[in-house]
């Protein structure tokens, strides 16, 4: 997905604001730092957060903090927070598909997006394995342990955090396991982990 070199600012990160409390702010510097090391070949000569202030009316309830930036210089904008819907995903296919940094280019995946159906989502598998939704990573339950696909496409920041504290376990799910599990969830930096929730695995469509 080099072609993101096209935009102004071609990488982003998207930062949950509670209460006025940026969320997971060390996970998000940290994938910064690299995602800027890897894209530009140095280290960036900025920090994700320095000069950034949240406006009073962002100080209350969940907000979307979204930073984009490029080699020099970054953009940032703070909205409220809307959870989509999501209960079905529509088994979509792609061994070619490379979404390993935050790009602003998503047109594959969106284009991926485009073959849901009557799902709400799509889970893309690729060569065979599971990665992630369009928007997010997913976990999975078998009896009272969770599990996250080591086949990911992008290493979101709420994944990095729950694989740190042991809440989720990495392992390499092939298409042909997952109706081994009894349900999942989507995790990404705006939805929280509920260990007391899942979808049940049935809502995984071909």
């Amino acid at each position: 997905m080099n072609s993101s070199t096209k935009y102004t600012f071609p990488l982003f990160e998207s930062i949950c604001v509670w209460n006025g409390v940026v969320q997971n702010a060390e996970y998000h510097s940290k994938r910064f730092r690299t995602s800027y090391q890897k894209f530009y070949w140095e280290k960036p000569s900025f920090h994700l957060f320095e000069e950034i202030s949240i406006p009073p009316q962002y100080r209350k309830g969940r907000v979307k903090l979204r930073i984009g930036y490029n080699k020099s210089e970054k953009t940032y904008s703070f909205e409220p927070y809307k959870k989509r819907s999501v209960h079905k995903l529509k088994l979509t296919f792609d061994d070619i598909l490379d979404y390993d940094l935050k790009f602003e280019d998503r047109s594959q995946l969106n284009t991926l997006f485009k073959k849901r159906g009557h799902c709400d989502d799509i889970l893309i598998v690729k060569n065979g394995y599971i990665t992630d939704s369009s928007y997010a990573n997913i976990v999975f339950l078998d009896k009272n342990h969770w599990y996250t696909p080591t086949t990911y496409l992008l290493n979101g920041t709420k994944r990095t955090q729950l694989l740190e504290i042991g809440k989720v376990e990495e392992i390499l799910i092939p298409l042909k396991d997952i109706h081994s599990f009894q349900g999942f969830q989507l995790i990404n930096a705006m939805l929280d982990f509920e260990p007391d929730f899942f979808l049940p695995i049935q809502n995984i469509m071909t």
